[in-house]
């Protein structure tokens, strides 16, 4: 049986930071994802980890190298074939998910469905009160996202990332506002067998997690990888992780506060 191509490849990547500098955050970045691997990279504020991401995910344009999907190269893809690709890849910014804030979070959760298929919320209203009572969201479907909890503004993101049934799910630092509680739930969900249906409340496949705490993800990842001062260094599985050294990885696998 031929050997399937990684779902994401970065091959001599540079990636810009989001801030707009002159020079490229990360340089000479090669990072093969396969399916069913769950990598978490770990890396302080302004390492250049939300540029990462939106890069892998081939929503931007990376300053060099080559970025492909599925064995597809990105740049050389039509603006239709892009778009197919990409709606197999679920995104989940930080810091509340950046849900629409006039619209409720039942309708933050019906955008995507109505956006690719061109129709009305009604039309998918069933398979959004699926998607609300799989991630524990029913009860504040009606309420607007500054009306919410942010932890429950990070899990609506979550369920709209998860509404087209994505393969593959990237993760911006979710637990930055989230509390012990919480966090225990995602972990939860994201360790879960992934469903082949497909169904509401069935995890991806494949994760990739960006986050400045990596404590939290040592039970759930299997590849770990760090980003320092424009580079980049995969450090293997749990094993090499633990066997590690160097002052970031100490930071990020320090002990912390409990969150409130």
């Amino acid at each position: 049986m031929e050997d399937l191509p990684p779902v994401i490849e970065l091959c001599d990547v540079a990636v810009e930071p989001a801030d707009g500098a002159d020079k490229p955050a990360l340089r000479g970045l090669n990072w093969q994802v396969a399916a069913g691997d769950f990598w978490a990279v770990g890396g302080l504020a302004g390492s250049g980890k939300t540029a990462l991401l939106e890069t892998a995910a081939g929503l931007r344009a990376p300053a060099g190298g080559t970025v492909r999907l599925w064995g597809e190269e990105v740049a050389a893809l039509s603006g239709k074939a892009q778009v197919a690709v990409r709606r197999k890849i679920g995104f989940v910014y930080g810091d509340g998910g950046r849900l629409l804030s006039h619209l409720t979070v039942a309708q933050n959760l019906a955008l995507p469905l109505c956006y690719h298929r061109n129709c009305p919320g009604d039309a998918v209203a069933a398979e959004i009160e699926e998607l609300l009572a799989a991630f524990a969201l029913t009860g504040i479907a009606h309420r607007l996202p500054g009306q919410v909890n942010p932890a429950f503004q990070q899990r609506a993101a979550l369920a709209r990332a998860m509404a087209l049934a994505p393969e593959v799910l990237l993760l911006d630092n979710p637990f930055a506002a989230l509390n012990t509680g919480h966090m225990r739930w995602w972990l939860d969900f994201l360790t879960r067998p992934a469903g082949e249906a497909k169904a509401p409340g069935a995890p991806p496949a494949t994760v990739m997690v960006v986050c400045d705490d990596l404590r939290p993800w040592l039970p759930a990842a299997r590849q770990f990888a760090l980003l320092q001062d424009g580079g980049w260094q995969v450090l293997g599985g749990r094993e090499e992780l633990t066997a590690a050294r160097g002052p970031l990885l100490r930071e990020l696998l320090a002990e912390s506060a409990p969150n409130r």
